[in-house]
Formats: C-alpha cells, sequence, structure tokens
C-alpha cells in the first residue's frame, strides 16, 4: 500500500514499521542537530596580557596552549598549599588544566605546590605586573573566577576554597614573546551549561581512560539489580497477603498507602543510621525506594481481578490455595509485570541519590556528582546517555522475560 501524506497525519493512524524506524531515526537525528546548532550559536571574545601585565613563572608541561583551563585569581601574599592543592589534585585526576594567577612571585612556594600535586597536572602560574589590582580584577572579570583574598574569606559560607571559585576560559595561549591571550566563547547558552553533543561525545574517551566509567556503571547496575531483587521478593507476597486476606487488609492497608507520602531523600538519615555509608545502605534504600510504590500496586492489582474467575474456581471446586494458584497469581503477576517495567526510571532516581552518600566508593550516580562539581557538565551529559541507554536495555530484557514467561498477553497482538 503506498504511504500518502496525509496518512502522516491521521488520527490515531497506524504506519507501517519500516516508515516509523525512518521517521524514529529522523527524530534523533533532528534534536541532535538542533541541540548543535543552539550549543554553537555564539562570538569570540579575548583579552591580551603582555609580559608587563602577567609574567608566567611556573609551566609544569612547558604547554603552549590550554584547553579549557580552570582559572584562579589568588590574591595573598603567600600560597597556603594546603588549601589548594586538593583542588589542584581533582583537576590533575580529571586532565583538567589549571591557570593560577598570584598577587605575588614567588618561585619557589609555586615550585612547592607544583611538587605536592605531581606531575599529572598541567599548571601554569604567573603573577601581575605593574598595576597589580587592575590586572586582578580584569582576569577575574574575563574569567569568571573569584577573587581569593581576605575579603572571600571574610563573606564566604565556608572556611576553604571550592571548585565553585575557579573561572574558565575556552583557550589560554602563549605566546613567543611571552604575552597571554585568553579566548572565551560567548555561546548563546554557556558551554558550562548546555555542551555540544561534539564536547559530550569527546568526554567519554576522558570518562573510559580516567573515571573507570566501566566498573562505577557496573556498580550502578549491580545495585539497582539487587535493589529490585529484595523489593520483589517482600512487595510480592505481602502484598498479596493484604490484598487476598481481609485480617491484613485492615491490619496493614491504611499505613502501607501513608508510606507513598514519606519523602524518601528525606529518609537517607536513617538508613545511614540503620546500615552505615557503605553498599548495604544503597541497596537497602534502593529496595524500600521500589517497595514503597509496588506494593499498594500489587495490592490494587488484586482488587482488579474479576470476581468471576474466582466464583468459576470456587464453583468447581478449587481451594484456596488452588485459586490463588490459577486465578490471582497469573493475573496479578502479568499486570505487575508491566507496573515493574515503569519503575525501571524511578528506580534510577533513587540510585543517584544513595550513591551521593559516600561519593567515594564509586557507581554512575556518584561519578555524575564529582564531575558536576568539577564543572566538567560535558561529562554529566555522557553520563545522563549513559543512564538513559541502561534504562533502556533493562526495559527491553524486562519485555523480553516477559514475553518468556507471560506469552498469553501477546498472543492477540
Amino acid at each position: 500500500m503506498k504511504l500518502q501524506f496525509s496518512d502522516l497525519f491521521r488520527l490515531r493512524g497506524q504506519l507501517p514499521k519500516s516508515v516509523y524506524t525512518l521517521l524514529e531515526i529522523g527524530g534523533v537525528l533532528l534534536l541532535l542537530l538542533i541541540w548543535q546548532v543552539i550549543a554553537s550559536i555564539g562570538t569570540t571574545n579575548t583579552q591580551d596580557f603582555g609580559a608587563n601585565q602577567l609574567s608566567v613563572y611556573l609551566n609544569t608541561k612547558q604547554s603552549a596552549v590550554l584547553t579549557k583551563p580552570k582559572v584562579l585569581v589568588y590574591d595573598r601574599a603567600q600560597f597556603n598549599i594546603a588549601e589548594l592543592k586538593p583542588l589542584l589534585s581533582d583537576f590533575g585526576a580529571n586532565n583538567t588544566p589549571v591557570f593560577l594567577i598570584t598577587a605575588e612571585a614567588n618561585k619557589r612556594m609555586a615550585q612547592s605546590l607544583a611538587d605536592s600535586v605531581g606531575n599529572n597536572v598541567n599548571l601554569v602560574i604567573a603573577a601581575p605586573q605593574g598595576n597589580k589590582s587592575e590586572v586582578l580584577q580584569r582576569l577575574s572579570d574575563f574569567t569568571g573566577s573569584a577573587v581569593i583574598n581576605d575579603a572571600y574569606f571574610a563573606n564566604s559560607e565556608t572556611p576553604e576554597i571550592t571548585a565553585n571559585a575557579f573561572g574558565s576560559v575556552d583557550d589560554l595561549q602563549l605566546t613567543t614573546d611571552n604575552s597571554i591571550r585568553l579566548v572565551v566563547k560567548q555561546d548563546w547558552i554557556s558551554s558550562s551549561l548546555l555542551p555540544s553533543p561534539v564536547e559530550v561525545v569527546r568526554s567519554f574517551k576522558d570518562l573510559f581512560q580516567n573515571d573507570n566509567l566501566v566498573a562505577n556503571t557496573a556498580f550502578s547496575v549491580y545495585l539497582n539489580l539487587l535493589g529490585y531483587c529484595i523489593a520483589l521478593l517482600i512487595s510480592i507476597p505481602l502484598g498479596f497477603a493484604i490484598g487476598l486476606f481481609p485480617l491484613f487488609r485492615a491490619l496493614f492497608n491504611r499505613s502501607i498507602d501513608a508510606l507513598r507520602f514519606v519523602p524518601l531523600t528525606a529518609v537517607t538519615g536513617l538508613f545511614i543510621a540503620w546500615f552505615g555509608i557503605g553498599t548495604a545502605m544503597k541497596v537497602q534504600f534502593l529496595a524500600f525506594g521500589i517497595f514503597v510504590y509496588l506494593l499498594p500496586v500489587i495490592v490494587q492489582r488484586i482488587d482488579e481481578v474479576d470476581s468471576v474467575y474466582e466464583q468459576t474456581a470456587f464453583t468447581l471446586g478449587a481451594s484456596k490455595w488452588q485459586q490463588i494458584k490459577t486465578v490471582f497469581i497469573p493475573s496479578v503477576i502479568s499486570r505487575v509485570s508491566d507496573d515493574v517495567r515503569v519503575l525501571v526510571a524511578i528506580s534510577w532516581t533513587y540510585i543517584i541519590v544513595a550513591e551521593l552518600v559516600n561519593a567515594n566508593s564509586g557507581g554512575i550516580g556518584a561519578l555524575a556528582f564529582k564531575s558536576a562539581r568539577m564543572s566538567r557538565i560535558d561529562k554529566v551529559f555522557a553520563i545522563l546517555l549513559i543512564i538513559v541507554l541502561i534504562g533502556f536495555i533493562q526495559d527491553k530484557l524486562f519485555l523480553l522475560i516477559d514475553r518468556l514467561f507471560l506469552p498469553h498477553k501477546y498472543q492477540s497482538k
């Protein structure tokens, strides 16, 4: 049958499978194109600092160009290595170069700072010349860096320098005449908020090489599946007991319904107190999150079983157990399997929350949190894409298992 243009807009119409698949692919490509266009709109601004304004006195990698370096304006007479070392080490672990501007050129302290963080940090340190306060203010205004001085700590909520104090530029160029050029691309939407698809794809290499992406993803999938198994093992028998027997329904139904209104993120502290901050806490928190939503659903599915099937089984002389086995279990499980698939998305929300506790223990949620703290939004987008892909694969696996064990649901389809 030849496809007409009007068929594309027919109310609740059906398209040939091949056409539908092509349109799906086209839709994804169109969204990527729109994303790339939005992220690419912008202008490029530069700021030049001659040798009489900025003097470079430490370049650990002897780099001529730094790509997307973090910038910090440090207006203190002496280095405080203890407050700078943790941040520089984190940036080095993420292969992020750092441009540090200091009020005073103390080469010995600068070298001590570089030695303390090792050779893995691409670090350039420079000192302002001439009108120092004017140069530092220009750098702060152009890069977005805070000026680290006594006033900064007086107005800060925390007595330490955080990653948010750093500014950034797209390129830092060190020329042969010892001048410095800073390049910032002024995007319609800042790349620190919306990286382009190309930047997101490039970040996968860094995630695989430096962030142990495979192991972190496997750990999150393990937590997810284990939490699911525990929740199912508890909620299915308990749901059948409450849904089938008036005694248990009267005792527990109201309490179970009330659990749905508990904000799960607020009980994280309770789970930390009960199970600590290790893997056990995360698994139990995830299981509880799934259990709270799944248990009332099972009771509802039992209520939806048509009484005619129960009465027919009773008329044929079936015992209570036979009625449960032949009527309720097949009907309820076939419907609950669809509800479990829907809960896949919710479970990934909870697992991200759980992994923020003791983020150093690993997991893809913890990795996203660390990347956001380091202002690597491209990595955050890449991790979100991975979570979407895992969720899609899980959904298809659940659907395959559903078709294998409950084929009667699809016989008329």
